[in-house]
């Protein structure tokens, strides 16, 4: 009989919704909450060895200590894989699950398998990291579609503890990560290349070898009249923070954002803001912030009356953009364009490096 373990966060694993998402990692020995109907879909053939849960705030408060609890306790069942989810369209349960499958994968080297809805931010980071031995399962938005998930979670994750060899994305159905593997053919590149443009003059169907990502063809807004009737913030992906880094921003591959205040003061004074971010030399930012934000320019242009005075935002928005996943970033400035929105800002100033 082979094992596995199942990674859920409090709500899954029965223990209530926000006002349970600050528990700790603990561990249930045995199929407990979503896990029983993972456990039922499993059959005889593999057992679930443990339940382990976390609190949503919890993990991506002390994503640190979460992950070397829960690696903790997986190394602990000696289990052949590992299910995490099913997250469905919960940026903040998807993206947990995603860092837990690469931490196991990576670590332990055992295979994950986690599920969620395609337009889930965590998507853009599981593509990103481009595991080898982690893979994530389509599911629909919300979790109506439980059992559908766990049942394609129990197939997939039985033939990873027996130690099947998984095929590519289209074929087995989970999400692409893009990774290219080299594989013999009896047909050179050439020739398989003209059927494709041949099939594609033809309207004929086909798949291609090397899938590109589609970008979003965003028009631009019109420029903004009469700029000193307008309220303007700033927003960055330069890294500037407070001195410190209260917000525990990486240098690299950030899922949240921050904005801090900026009302009282006419600069940015070095030594008291810095540069987290792991995409340049930091050192020049350091030694004068307002390359990054430019709040000297910006008091100028009030004090000129090319901005009305009060109409600059009192706070500018920041997020490290270094290796930022289409996806996450894609999340991040619908929920920064909320923010301003709620705020009748009109008009941004986007600073990048």
């Amino acid at each position: 009989m082979t094992t596995i373990v199942h990674v859920v966060n409090q709500f899954f694993a029965g223990f209530g919704g926000e006002e349970k998402a600050g528990m700790s990692v603990g561990v249930i020995e045995e199929a407990a909450g979503a896990a029983r109907g993972l456990q039922s879909q499993l059959g005889a053939e593999t057992k679930v060895a443990c339940t382990i849960y976390y609190g949503d705030n919890y993990f991506h408060d002390h994503s640190e200590e979460a992950i070397k609890a829960i690696l903790e306790a997986v190394r602990s069942q000696g289990a052949q894989a590992l299910v995490a989810g099913p997250a469905f369209n919960s940026g903040r349960y998807g993206m947990s699950c995603i860092e837990i499958c690469h931490a196991i994968a990576t670590i332990l080297e055992i295979p994950c398998v986690t599920a969620m809805h395609e337009e889930n931010p965590a998507i853009g980071t599981y593509r990103d990291l481009a595991d080898p031995r982690v893979f994530c399962l389509p599911t629909t938005e919300t979790a109506a579609g439980m059992t559908e998930a766990l049942k394609a979670l129990a197939k997939f994750v039985s033939r990873l503890a027996r130690g099947e060899t998984i095929g590519p994305a289209l074929q087995e159905g989970y999400f692409s990560r893009g990774i290219r593997r080299l594989e013999k053919t009896d047909r050179s590149g050439a020739d398989r290349a003209i059927d494709m443009l041949l099939k594609k003059i033809n309207h004929e169907p086909f798949t291609t070898e090397v899938p590109m990502e589609a970008w979003d063809d965003i028009a631009p807004a019109p420029p903004l009249d009469n700029l000193k009737a307008r309220n303007i913030a700033v927003i960055t992906t330069s890294g500037v923070v407070p001195w410190g880094n209260p917000d525990r921003f990486k240098t690299y591959r950030n899922t949240h954002w921050r904005k801090y205040n900026i009302a009282e003061l006419k600069e940015l004074e070095p030594g008291k803001w810095e540069a987290v971010h792991g995409g340049y030399n930091v050192a020049y930012m350091n030694k004068n912030p307002h390359y990054g934000v430019p709040l000297d320019a910006l008091r100028s242009l009030e004090s000129e009356g090319v901005i009305g005075a009060g109409k600059l935002y009192p706070a500018y928005y920041v997020i490290p953009g270094n290796q930022g996943s289409p996806a996450v970033m894609r999340r991040v400035g619908q929920e920064i364009a909320a923010d301003l929105k709620k705020d009748n800002v009109e008009g941004v100033l986007f600073v990048a490096t």
